[in-house]
């Protein structure tokens, strides 16, 4: 851990980019969003869950046809991140499919924004993440990025001004997809804008934020934060790397890459990953 103390101190700024759902949460949140536009109309129940059960079959196919290549080339494949990164783009199109189904059905159709934020309050944050957030936050050095697939920014604020956090901070950033609201009504009007539907999409949000916030040549260090193998890609880019939880997928995915937690990267000593 002192490598990682090092990389902290010797840096003039600093971005400390965190996943939302099971990452700050103690559980995915996306069915909770939906929930509050199920509590204004009662037939979103079904058509969410008809989506919801798309994906799944989707998801199914995809990982039965990803195995069987496996299976077949396993004598000829060598494990590589340009190996996830296929993976990875491979599910792409499935999410954005899903994200297109949701639009099409209309499932967060007439809601507010404040009804979005109102949502987000009832969830709760991992223990201790709030004040670490706002320590990180106190130091004008640091900026926190909150990077997710999650459908509404208003509903992630919403949890994180519940659980304590000072999201009016102009040091903080909320980056996700988002319902696209109606001008005369202020209601969402079922569209969503695809924003972060995965891992590529937040390897470049943070590539392009981490350039844009240079100061006087001095590249930001990159702190990231994350649970799933859609953070990963991420938390290889990162300085310093945070892997939360024990995601068995995750971890797999590591040993065939060679990472070994708390061990640094690069011959500059400037990437670490930890669990």
């Amino acid at each position: 851990m002192t490598q990682a103390t090092s990389l902290l101190t010797r840096q003039q700024s600093a971005i400390l980019a965190v996943d939302f759902d099971e990452t700050l949460t103690t559980h995915c949140t996306l069915a909770s969003v939906v929930a509050v536009a199920q509590q204004k109309h009662r037939g979103h129940c079904l058509s969410f869950q008809r989506c919801a059960d798309e994906y799944m079959k989707d998801i199914d196919v995809y990982e039965a046809k990803w195995q069987s290549t496996v299976s077949n080339q396993a004598a000829h494949m060598a494990w590589s991140q340009s190996l996830l990164n296929t993976y990875l783009e491979g599910v792409m199109p499935i999410e954005k499919a899903s994200l297109e189904r949701l639009s099409t059905h209309k499932i967060l159709a007439g809601i507010s924004r404040k009804e979005l934020y109102a949502g987000g309050s009832s969830m709760k944050l991992r223990p201790g993440a709030a004040a670490c957030i706002n320590r990180v936050l106190n130091d004008p050095k640091w900026r926190v990025w909150v990077v997710s697939i999650n459908w509404s920014e208003d509903f992630i604020r919403g949890a994180l001004e519940a659980a304590g956090v000072n999201v009016a901070s102009s040091a903080l950033s909320i980056y996700c997809n988002n319902p696209v609201f109606a001008a005369d009504t202020g209601l969402s009007t079922g569209k969503i804008e695809p924003s972060v539907v995965g891992a590529k999409d937040k390897v470049e949000l943070l590539i392009r934020g981490k350039h844009s916030v240079q100061e006087q040549g001095n590249v930001p260090l990159l702190v990231y934060v994350g649970d799933s193998l859609t953070d990963l890609p991420a938390l290889i880019l990162a300085d310093l790397g945070l892997l939360f939880g024990k995601n068995k997928v995750v971890i797999e995915w590591c040993q065939r890459l060679g990472i070994n937690f708390g061990e640094l990267r690069d011959k500059n000593g400037s990437s670490i990953l930890y669990q």
